[in-house]
């Protein structure tokens, strides 16, 4: 089980070592994120690997839905930090038995991000090729 740390995020702070970030407000609170914004915590481990682990664990989480269960706030949703850091422990113990399994799935996940990756630019190809045929259109 790794030791992290999660602290709100704050706009100019130093956040060293390995850390990503979790959305912490909206319905897709609890949405790991490689760069920050302003309604979210940061989750700072001790290694890479450690980061990478928990990076896949968070996103697993995000993805299965876990995280709506412990929204809160009726205008913005929005997790609180204890809450957050309990569902990922939690989902730790439960993993921590299962570290082949663990793996295949985040070397599955892992490709589908480079799939979607590749699909977003061929949609912004296909998007700028529209673009150039209707202003040759236009420009005729």
């Amino acid at each position: 089980m790794s030791n992290f740390k999660m602290i709100t995020y704050r706009e100019g702070g130093v956040y060293t070592g390995p850390h990503f970030f979790i959305l912490n407000k909206g319905l897709n609170s609890g949405k790991p994120l490689k760069k920050p914004c302003p309604n979210c915590f940061v989750i700072s481990c001790n290694s890479e690997s450690e980061k990478e682990s928990l990076y896949w664990i968070v996103y697993s989480l995000h993805q299965g839905k876990r995280f709506q269960i412990a929204l809160v706030g009726s205008v913005i949703p929005f997790i609180r930090k204890n809450d957050l850091m309990e569902i990922i422990y939690q989902a730790q113990r439960i993993m921590i038995n299962k570290p082949n399994a663990v793996q295949n799935t985040v070397s599955s996940l892992l490709k589908l991000e480079q799939q979607e990756e590749s699909y977003k630019r061929i949609q912004i190809s296909i998007k700028q090729l529209k673009q150039v045929l209707v202003h040759q259109l236009i420009k005729s």
